[in-house]
């Protein structure tokens, strides 16, 4: 889980929050199940986004997150807080018209979310990893 676009003066607080909120968190399968295309004029022409699928655990820790974004007066990058979490995995794709992408082998787990990233976007296609916290085996 990457928490990206850090716009705030005072990141030590938010580093605090972000630990603090990750007491409560569980680590959980990340499991996409749908892939689709996005223009990108910054890494672009195109990119490959995942779509991750629902899960009740990971919508309660996103909110748990959020949370916390709140308290420390992070406003929300999207027109309702309830964004849909999203990997991209490739960047710069150029694809023909012609391609479609194979979807057979999805729904398909990525990976354990076991840790929080706090990054914030420095330039294109690179980005400053301020803090991580780790999400304890418990939770």
């Amino acid at each position: 889980m990457t928490v990206d676009r850090v716009a705030t003066d005072d990141t030590a607080a938010l580093i605090r929050a972000v630990h603090e909120s990750a007491r409560r968190l569980r680590p959980i399968p990340i499991r996409v199940e749908r892939l689709y295309f996005l223009p990108s004029r910054s890494r672009g022409p195109e990119i490959v986004k995942l779509e991750v699928a629902t899960d009740a655990i990971l919508d309660e820790d996103m909110n748990e997150l959020l949370t916390a974004f709140r308290r420390c007066g992070l406003p929300s990058l999207y027109p309702s807080d309830r964004a849909k979490p999203t990997v991209t995995t490739l960047q710069r794709v150029t694809r023909r018209d012609s391609v479609e992408a194979d979807v057979s082998g999805l729904p398909l787990e990525l990976f354990v979310a076991d840790r929080v990233i706090v990054s914030r976007i420095t330039g294109l296609a690179r980005y400053e990893i301020l803090d991580t916290a780790a999400i304890p085996a418990s939770g």
